[in-house]
């Protein structure tokens, strides 16, 4: 039996998903008047930005982002080391915007995907804000393993 194909999504469907992954979910308006999400995973915040409204007659958004914003604590962080982040991972990128690091992952829902496509982008997520948080230390995956 085969899912069935998601051909725009919502805040109340994305919320749904993450709850289901046990993840809060907490949808809001931004200062425009778009929707978003806000929740957090291994102590970041995030926020999903619902993107571009679909086509009428469908109702909802064909498109949205993943977006976590971290302050530099202490000193400037070099564009070397965001560069060194970008060339290294793919699917999402790093900004530095004045004392602030941007990450963000872009997920197109338009044309049709399933439920388990859009879990599997918040797994993908998860898993790159953990990346974020060993690399703001200077560690890898592979360190933090053998020091567990």
């Amino acid at each position: 039996m085969s899912e069935p194909v998601i051909m725009t999504i919502d805040s109340a469907r994305l919320s749904a998903i993450l709850q289901g992954m046990g993840f809060r979910a907490e949808p809001f308006e931004d200062n425009n008047g778009s929707p978003c999400i806000r929740s957090a995973t291994s102590g970041v915040a995030f926020t999903i930005r619902l993107g571009n409204r679909a086509q009428p007659p469908a109702e909802g958004y064909a498109d949205f982002s993943y977006i976590a914003i971290v302050k530099i604590a202490e000193g400037p962080f070099s564009l070397e080391r965001v560069n060194e982040w970008n060339l290294q991972r793919r699917f999402c990128r790093l900004h530095r915007r004045d004392d602030f690091l941007v990450l963000d992952l872009d997920v197109i829902v338009a044309g049709g995907v399933t439920e388990s496509y859009v879990r599997g982008t918040l797994a993908l997520w998860d898993r790159i804000v953990q990346d974020l948080v060993l690399f703001l230390r200077g560690q890898t995956m592979a360190e933090a393993s053998q020091a567990s």
